[in-house]
């Protein structure tokens, strides 16, 4: 095992960044360990929503973050993978795919959430050139365009009526009925003109040239119609699976592996806290994640002050 550092970040997104940088700045002995990047933020097509930058690319904001970073010397593994985190003897120790361990007497967990997708044809290949899953970061570049959004739950919905005061018409497709549970949601969708109910069907796959050009659904379940919808995006929005499996059984989640944590980023396990997009905080931001990481390490500095 390697040696035991004050503090460890598992995750290395904007939540992670921001929580290294201030651990940096504060002079505590940290490790950040991480399988990529930037997170979601690495593949995201356009930002205009991020304090500072009337526009970005998501790479470009990644690289502002690393840059800014590796102003510090901070203990960096990037491309290691954590497959496991434990508490032994009062230290965290996580385990990553390539057998190593580090140690901490504190942790933060900011390994956020990927977009559950759709997995046809296409959707790769055009992810950050049509296909987006985040209409709050992505539907003002969609201005007076054509798009689809793929789902039937709140985010679907929520994103359709965003997407309705900006984009000129909206195919709203989900294979069963609204599972939205918000009444004035559902109402304001209705009302939107520009907005095309499609039920009963799910995507086939994706289709473009060097931008998404269109789409082409089929029936459900059967799958013994098809139909092709001429589109200039596609919002996918059939949820987010937080990247919170290793922690399984160290600390509380919800339903949905969403780490439960307080205003303070605490899990309730004394020493370890969460920020961003793998915690159950409302909305997945990227300046909602910057900051969470910034609150984690003030905790943890708080925290490791006390355990001395």
């Amino acid at each position: 095992m390697q040696p035991v550092h004050e503090l460890m970040i598992l995750g290395c997104g904007p939540a992670g960044m921001t929580a290294a940088i201030y651990a940096a700045r504060k002079r505590i002995d940290v490790v950040i360990i991480s399988d990529d990047v930037g997170g979601q933020v690495s593949t995201t097509f356009g930002i205009e929503n991020y304090p500072g930058f009337q526009y970005v690319t998501g790479p470009e904001l990644v690289d502002k973050f690393r840059a800014q970073m590796n102003q510090f010397e901070i203990e960096q593994h990037l491309g290691e993978k954590v497959v496991k985190l434990n508490k032994q003897e009062g230290y965290f120790v996580a385990q990553t795919i390539s057998g190593k361990e580090y140690a901490a007497k504190a942790c933060i967990i900011t390994t956020g959430a990927k977009p559950k997708q759709l997995g046809v044809p296409g959707e790769d290949k055009y992810r950050g050139k049509g296909v987006s899953y985040c209409a709050t970061c992505d539907a003002p570049l969609f201005a007076d365009a054509t798009v689809a959004v793929v789902g039937g739950g709140n985010s679907a919905l929520s994103s359709s009526f965003e997407l309705s005061r900006i984009a000129s018409k909206i195919y709203l497709i989900s294979r069963r009925e609204w599972r939205a549970d918000e009444a004035p949601l559902i109402e304001n969708v209705k009302a939107a003109r520009n907005i095309e109910k499609i039920i009963g069907y799910v995507v086939e796959a994706i289709a473009g040239e060097e931008m998404v050009k269109g789409i082409t659904i089929k029936t459900f379940p059967k799958g013994d119609e098809y139909k092709s919808l001429t589109v200039d995006g596609v919002f996918v929005e059939i949820g987010l699976l937080p990247n919170s499996d290793f922690a399984r059984g160290l600390v509380q989640m919800n339903e949905r592996g969403e780490i439960l944590v307080d205003c303070d980023t605490w899990t309730g396990v004394p020493g370890l806290f969460a920020a961003g997009d793998v915690t159950t905080v409302k909305d997945k931001q990227i300046v909602i994640a910057s900051g969470q990481g910034a609150v984690a390490v003030m905790s943890a500095f708080e925290y490791l002050l006390k355990s001395r």
